[in-house]
C-alpha cells in the first residue's frame, strides 16, 4: 500500500505549498453564483469535469492554479490540482475587472465565514456567520448555502492546536443524506494523523446494528483560509435521525406553543421564545402539572395534553470530565450525566427516577447473578438495560483499542417503557494506535483496567455476555476481514483522503508538538491498517471459545470474578447433538421443540442446592449433594431463533448460602420452532376444554404426554411461564367471553 501511495504522490505531482490561503483577497469571499454576478458555480467540482462560471458580460476569462496561469476560456481540473486554489479572472483587455476563487478538492468543501471575520475562541459562546457547501458529486441544488452559528466544542481536543468545532444551521437541512437537521460538529482529528479512526470505528458500531452517528469528510476553509481535514458528523442528541427517542426538549417546545397560542386569543401575548427557555430550564412542570411564568400560573392539561410517563426521554453520557448541569455519582463511583434533558435535575421526581434506574442496573450487573431487588422484585439486568447493546458497545470498542473509553465518552439512553441502550460510539482518537498510545496491538485495552469509571471488567464476568460477545464476534468477523484486506476499505480510505491528509498535515505539521514520533499521513495511516491488522488476529484467538474469552477477560478487579468450576459441577447434555460450528461452538445442538435434557453431577463438598438460569433469568433450584441429578430445562425458555445461542448457567449453595461452584453450558436451536394456535396446548390445530386441563397439569407437575416446550402453546399471555391465568385465559376464550390476549392466533 505504501508504495502505491508514493505512486500516486508522485504521478499527481502535488504541490502543497500554497493550500493554506487563497491567492488573491477576493478569494475570502464566498461568490454569489447567480446568472447577474460573475463567480464560479461553486456548486459542485469534479476533476474531469470544466469549471462553471457565471460571465455575464462576456469578459474574457483567464484562469490561475496557484497564481500561475494554466488556461483561458475555459479550464477543465484534473486529479493533479486537488488541494489548490483555483481563480479566474474576467479581464476587459489587460485590466482585470473581475476574479474569484475556489478550493479545490476530492472531498466536498465547507466554505465558512464568521461575521467578524475572526477565528473562533470559545466552547460557550456562538459567532454568527455563513457557510456554503460545495458538493464532490454531480448535484442538482446547493447542500447549503446560508446562514449559521458557530462555536468550540471538545474536551481535551480543544486544547490541541486545531481546533473542532460545534454548527448550528440557520435551518434544518439534509447534509449529504445524514438527515435534516440543524446540529452538526466538525471532529479536528489531531491526534488521528491519518483521520480514518472515528470512521472506522462509526462503520464497525453500524455493522453490528448500533445507533450510529454518520460522518463525511470534508476540506475546511474558514474566513478565506484552508485550515484541514474535518470530519463532518452528526452531533450526538435526541432526534428523529440521531437518538430515537422521547424528547422532553420538544415536548416544552410544544407546551410553550399551544400555551401562547391560546393566551393569544385572549389578547395575553406571551413570548413563545422565553416561555419555551423557561420550561426547558424549569422542568417540575412535567410531573407537577403546572408552572407559573410572568406572574401567573399555568396548568397545562388546560392547553396541551402533556406525555406523563417519565421512564424514558433521556441521553446519558458516563464520562470522567462530569461537567454537565444534571449529573450523578452511582455507589460504585461511576459518573453519570444527562445530556438531554440538560436541566433534569429541575425535576426532582425524574432525577431520583433515573438515579435509581442506573442504580439498579449497575447493583444488577456487578452482582453474582445478575440479579438485584428493585421497586419491582428481584431483576436481571437484561431486563433493565439491552444486553446486545451492551455487547456490542465493548465489542466496537475493544476492537478498536480504544483507550479512551475506560472512562470518557460513554453514550447510553432510555426511552419511554425501554430497556437502557448503549451506544452511540464516539471519539476514537485515543486508541488504536494513535501517536498518544502507542502500536501494540496486544491485550486488552480496557476491559481489565482498574479505574472506577470502567464497567467493562464487570459486564465481562457473566457467561451469558461472553456467549453473546463470541456470537457477534464472529457473525461481524467477514466485515472485519473486508476492512484490513489488501486494497480493502481501509486501503480504498488511504487513497480517497491522500491528497487532504498531506495538505492537512502542511498546515498542522505534528513535529511542532511530538518532534520526530510525529508521523504525518501515509506513516499514520500505516500504522493504523497493521496495528488492525495484527489486533483482529490476536482478537480471533480470544474468541476462540467461550472458555477462552472467559478466561482472558478474568480480574479479580471485577465485583464478582466467575470462575467456571468443571471440576466441581460437571454439566452433560444427554439429548443433544455436536455444534460443528467453525469458531466458538456451543455444547449441544437440541431439536426446536425438545426440552434440554441435563445431567448435573455435583462434586463439590457441602453444596446443598444449585441454581439454574437460562439465559441469565433464573429457572429453578434443585435441592442436591453430592452426585448426578439428571433434570429437564424447559425448551420454551430458549430463544426462538435458529442457532443462536443459548446459555444455561449453574449456581451451587451449601446450607449458610456461600456459592460452592458455578458453571454454565451453552445450547443451540436446529430449525426454526413451529408455528402454532396459542392455546392448542395439544397441537390438535382447536382449542378446547382439554387444552386448560393441560395447562393445569403441567402446573401441579402431573404428567402429560408432550414435552414442557410443547405445553408452552398454553402460554396464554407468553411470558415464558405456564401459570393460571392461563388457564383462565383459555376458558374464557372457550366461553366467547372478551380477553385482551391474541388466544386462536398463528405465533411462533
Amino acid at each position: 500500500m505504501l508504495k502505491k501511495i508514493i505512486l500516486i504522490i508522485l504521478s499527481a505531482s502535488i504541490l502543497i505549498g500554497a493550500v493554506c490561503a487563497a491567492p488573491s483577497a477576493s478569494a475570502e469571499e464566498v461568490a454569489e453564483t447567480g446568472a447577474t454576478e460573475f463567480g464560479i458555480d461553486r456548486k459542485y467540482l469534479i476533476a474531469g469535469e470544466p469549471i462553471a462560471v457565471n460571465n455575464p458580460q462576456g469578459s474574457e476569462l483567464r484562469f490561475y492554479v496557484a497564481d500561475e496561469e494554466v488556461a483561458r476560456d475555459s479550464f477543465t481540473p484534473s486529479a493533479d490540482h486537488y488541494e489548490k486554489w483555483i481563480t479566474v479572472k474576467a479581464y476587459s483587455g489587460e485590466k482585470v475587472v473581475d476574479e474569484d476563487s475556489v478550493y479545490f478538492s476530492k472531498l466536498p468543501v465547507l466554505y465558512i465565514n464568521t461575521d467578524d471575520g475572526k477565528a473562533i475562541t470559545s466552547k460557550d459562546d456562538y459567532k454568527t456567520g455563513d457557510i456554503y457547501i460545495q458538493s464532490n458529486t454531480a448535484v442538482s441544488d446547493v447542500i447549503y448555502d446560508g446562514s449559521m452559528n458557530i462555536k468550540g466544542r471538545g474536551n481535551s481536543t480543544w486544547r490541541w492546536q486545531k481546533k473542532p468545532y460545534r454548527i448550528k444551521l440557520d435551518k434544518k437541512t439534509d447534509l449529504f443524506g445524514m438527515g435534516k437537521n440543524k446540529n452538526w460538529v466538525l471532529l479536528a482529528n489531531y491526534l488521528d494523523e491519518c483521520m480514518m479512526r472515528s470512521d472506522t470505528g462509526f462503520r464497525i458500531s453500524e455493522e453490528l446494528g448500533l445507533t450510529t452517528m454518520s460522518s463525511v469528510w470534508t476540506d475546511v476553509v474558514l474566513n478565506g483560509k484552508y485550515v484541514g481535514n474535518y470530519q463532518l458528523c452528526e452531533q450526538i442528541r435526541i432526534d428523529d435521525d440521531r437518538v430515537d427517542v422521547f424528547d422532553w426538549e420538544d415536548e416544552a417546545e410544544s407546551v410553550a406553543s399551544a400555551v401562547s397560542k391560546a393566551e393569544k386569543k385572549k389578547g395575553n401575548n406571551l413570548d413563545k421564545g422565553e416561555l419555551e427557555d423557561h420550561l426547558k430550564e424549569n422542568l417540575s412542570w412535567i410531573t407537577e402539572g403546572s408552572f407559573e411564568f410572568g406572574g401567573s400560573v399555568y396548568v397545562v392539561e388546560d392547553y396541551y395534553d402533556p406525555e406523563d410517563d417519565i421512564s424514558g426521554g433521556y441521553l446519558f453520557e458516563m464520562s470522567d470530565e462530569y461537567d454537565e448541569l444534571s449529573k450523578f455519582l452511582t455507589e460504585a463511583g461511576l459518573k453519570v450525566m444527562i445530556k438531554s434533558p440538560e436541566y433534569l435535575s429541575t425535576n426532582t421526581e425524574m432525577m431520583d427516577y433515573v438515579m435509581k434506574y442506573l442504580q439498579w442496573f449497575e447493583n444488577a450487573y456487578r452482582s453474582e447473578d445478575g440479579y438485584t431487588d428493585t421497586d419491582d422484585g428481584r431483576v436481571h439486568y437484561s431486563k433493565l438495560a439491552d444486553i446486545d447493546s451492551m455487547v456490542e458497545y465493548w465489542l466496537v470498542m475493544e476492537i478498536m483499542g480504544n483507550e479512551d473509553a475506560i472512562k470518557k465518552s460513554r453514550y447510553a439512553y432510555k426511552d419511554i417503557g425501554g430497556l437502557l441502550t448503549f451506544g452511540p460510539v464516539w471519539d476514537f482518537d485515543w486508541g488504536c494506535a494513535s501517536i498518544v498510545v502507542g502500536t501494540s496491538a496486544e491485550n486488552w485495552k480496557i476491559t481489565l483496567g482498574n479505574n472506577k469509571q470502567n464497567f467493562y471488567k464487570d459486564f465481562a464476568d457473566d457467561p451469558l455476555f461472553i456467549a453473546k460477545a463470541t456470537e457477534k464476534y464472529w457473525q461481524i468477523r467477514p466485515f472485519l476481514e473486508s476492512l484490513i484486506a489488501e486494497g480493502g476499505i481501509l486501503d480504498n480510505n488511504v487513497e480517497y483522503l491522500l491528497e487532504s491528509g498531506l495538505a492537512d498535515h502542511e498546515v498542522w505539521d505534528r513535529s511542532e508538538r511530538w518532534g520526530e514520533e510525529a508521523r504525518g499521513f501515509i506513516k499514520d495511516a500505516d500504522d493504523f491498517i497493521t496495528y488492525l491488522r495484527k489486533r483482529i488476529v490476536w482478537l480471533d484467538e480470544q474468541f476462540e471459545t467461550d472458555d477462552a474469552l472467559l478466561k482472558s477477560t478474568y480480574t479479580k478487579l471485577s465485583a464478582a470474578p466467575y470462575v467456571r468450576g468443571v471440576d466441581d459441577l460437571a454439566i452433560t447434555l444427554t439429548n443433544a447433538a455436536p455444534d460443528t460450528a467453525d469458531h466458538a461452538p456451543a455444547d449441544g445442538v437440541v431439536e426446536a421443540d425438545s426440552d434440554v435434557a441435563v445431567n448435573m453431577n455435583v462434586k463439590k463438598s457441602g453444596t446443598t442446592s444449585v441454581s439454574v438460569y437460562v439465559n441469565g433469568l433464573f429457572y429453578r433450584s434443585i435441592p442436591c449433594g453430592v452426585g448426578a441429578v439428571p433434570f429437564k430445562v424447559d425448551g420454551g425458555l430458549l430463544y426462538g431463533e435458529e442457532n443462536k445461542k443459548n446459555v444455561i448457567s449453574f449456581i451451587g449453595k451449601n446450607s449458610s448460602g456461600n456459592t460452592t461452584c458455578r458453571n454454565f453450558v451453552t445450547v443451540i436451536r436446529t430449525g426454526s420452532a413451529a408455528e402454532y394456535i396459542l392455546g392448542d396446548t395439544d397441537g390438535n390445530g382447536d382449542i378446547e376444554t382439554v387444552d386448560a386441563t393441560f395447562v393445569q397439569r403441567s402446573i401441579a407437575n402431573v404428567e402429560t404426554p408432550f414435552t414442557q416446550a410443547q405445553l408452552m402453546r398454553g402460554d396464554a399471555d407468553q411470558n415464558g411461564t405456564l401459570e393460571i391465568i392461563d388457564v383462565t385465559a383459555i376458558q374464557y376464550f372457550l366461553c366467547q367471553f372478551k380477553i385482551d390476549l391474541p388466544i386462536g392466533q398463528l405465533v411462533t
